[in-house]
């Protein structure tokens, strides 16, 4: 019967159809979860060359005559948002829209603010916003990948935290103790100054996109 042949090669061309296409798939999740991988390290190098800058920034500012000898390599590159503007805007992005607090992907994330005219600078603008909204007080990593959410309940943990750390230097030897001693206040002191400047930028962030949501609604009237 001359319909047999036919449907013999059809059948053996789906069934190899359908092997190849699974062997796509699992060659395709293999380099979605390389690219996350590289993208985590780039993140991970992006925040390691934001600390380095930042302590260079400090000197600068405490000694701008050694800027001089060794003058710190600008990274700009075109016009756009930096360093704690990209986080605000990325706040304000998302208490401003229907979005809210909901957990959102970094990327989806970052089109939300290049739609809102709002780029960022840099030679790689998404791999910069993704490592400054991870330094972020008030936005948290979920357990999905690439996933972020905001955490806005972050300002009263931050003073809860603060509390015990002053009480954690208040209870420790005097700053003439042994050097052990001296290295516990060191550390407490450091971390003390880090979250209070947690603390004020998290309130400032929270703080700014309420004030523009309720001049957003004021101005509806």
């Amino acid at each position: 019967m001359p319909s047999t042949p036919s449907r013999t090669v059809s059948s053996r061309l789906v069934r190899a159809a359908a092997a190849e296409r699974m062997a796509l798939l699992r060659e395709r999740a293999k380099l979605v979860r390389r690219r996350e991988g590289v993208a985590a390290q780039l993140a991970a190098l992006e925040e390691q060359l934001a600390t380095v800058d930042d302590r260079l920034g400090l000197i600068d500012r405490l000694a701008p005559e050694a800027a001089n000898v060794h003058p710190l390599p600008s990274r700009d590159s075109g016009e756009g948002l930096k360093g704690a503007a990209i986080r605000q805007a990325a706040i304000d992005v998302l208490l401003q829209g229907p979005h809210g607090a909901a957990p959102i992907h970094y990327k989806e994330w970052f089109a939300l603010l290049e739609q809102a005219g709002k780029p960022v600078a840099g030679k790689d603008p998404l791999a910069v916003f993704l490592t400054q909204i991870s330094r972020s007080p008030v936005v948290r990593r979920t357990t999905q990948s690439g996933v972020y959410e905001l955490d806005v309940e972050v300002p009263e943990r931050l003073r809860t935290r603060l509390e015990r750390l002053h009480a954690r230097l208040a209870a420790c030897p005097p700053a003439l103790g042994g050097s052990e001693e001296r290295a516990e206040r060191d550390r407490i002191v450091a971390e003390i100054s880090a979250a209070e400047r947690a603390l004020d930028e998290a309130e400032q962030a929270l703080a700014d996109a309420a004030e523009r949501r309720g001049s957003r609604a004021a101005g509806s009237f």
